[in-house]
């Protein structure tokens, strides 16, 4: 069962984005008012454009807002979205130029394949909330449709260029193994099912007695063979999961309460039982869990190389072996 304690922004929140969709909130008057010098920044011998740094800025902001941002401190956020829309266009023009050095091209038709995608699903949101194809990407990108488009096509290159950098990178079994271990516990996770029979945790004896039983009863018909999904819809009481079968991914990170994840990684394929949590009785079934280097092996060692890739990138800006400067009047924007 998820623990409810709200969580908040974090500085290192991954931003990940989709090529084909385009996910949006319209949230206008949370949209501030940018504004910038014309160039936002230097990168070497290329240049981030206000119309580059806005493309990042407006999605990562509705994003943000999407998580529940409208509660945060509004300045705090603002700064974050800079910051963050920042360093995706820096490291969006370091990959295009690196890509033209290395003489790395995308085939104009693939291309224009995942711009017609792009556009067909701009178009679609805008007639959903009923406004212009202009007026839209205004509010979604903070530029045009024109502009969006430029921009779109050179962030697809320089992520294809990243992508077969990445892939280029070879892997040392025992650095691997040791990257595995050091993050294992936030990759390992394991797939639980659960049915959640409610009851407080101060309840009285008689009732703490009832419930158990008809945990204990449905445990039972899990354990002659049941459909789990078909109980769960039945008589679960966990809105979140009685419909999708009661299936969560657990992870030992604390998103769970710590029964939860206690049970989870102290048992094997196929297991149930029942565990009692603060929400009540949970019947528990625990369908895989992935908790070794094999298991995971292709998602353990793609994300590795991108650890090793990311490492050097930031060398190269570090090291000042890429200038980087950010424009007068970046700090301003408001």
């Amino acid at each position: 069962m998820e623990n409810k304690e709200k969580k908040k922004l974090t500085t290192d929140m991954k931003i990940f984005i989709a090529v084909c969709s385009v996910i949006v909130i319209i949230v206008a008057a949370a949209i501030v008012y940018l504004v910038m010098p014309k160039d936002v920044a230097i990168v070497q011998n290329g240049k981030i454009t206000a119309d580059e740094f806005k493309y990042y800025y407006y999605q990562n902001l509705n994003y943000f807002l999407s998580l529940g941002g409208q509660s945060a401190d509004p300045e705090a956020l603002v700064n974050y979205a800079k910051q963050v829309s920042l360093s995706q266009a820096v490291e969006t023009e370091y990959l295009l130029q690196e890509a033209k050095k290395d003489g790395f091209t995308v085939d104009n038709s693939e291309i224009n394949e995942q711009w017609n995608t792009m556009e067909e699903n701009i178009v679609k949101s805008a007639g959903n909330y009923n406004m212009p194809v202009n007026e839209f990407c205004k509010q979604t990108f903070g530029i045009g449709l024109s502009k969006v488009k430029s921009v779109f096509k050179d962030d697809y290159t320089a992520q294809k260029y990243r992508e077969e950098k990445i892939n280029g990178i070879s892997v040392d079994e025992a650095d691997l193994t040791a990257y595995y271990e050091e993050n294992k516990q936030s990759i390992d996770y394991a797939s639980v099912r659960h049915i959640l029979v409610s009851c407080d945790k101060d309840a009285e004896q008689a009732v703490e007695e009832e419930k158990s039983k008809m945990a204990q009863d449905i445990l039972n018909r899990v354990n002659s063979g049941e459909d789990f999904a078909a109980l769960a819809e039945e008589f679960s009481e966990d809105e979140r999961s009685k419909y999708t079968g009661g299936i969560y991914q657990v992870r030992q990170n604390g998103q769970f309460v710590p029964e939860f994840e206690q049970w989870a990684f102290s048992h094997e394929q196929g297991d149930t039982g029942i565990i009692r949590s603060e929400f009540g009785f949970h019947v528990m079934k625990l369908e895989d869990i992935f908790n070794t280097l094999e298991s995971q092996l292709e998602s353990i060692t793609f994300n590795y190389k991108t650890s090793v890739y990311q490492t050097a990138m930031n060398e190269a800006f570090s090291n000042g072996e890429y200038n980087i400067e950010v424009k007068e009047g970046f700090d301003e924007i408001q």
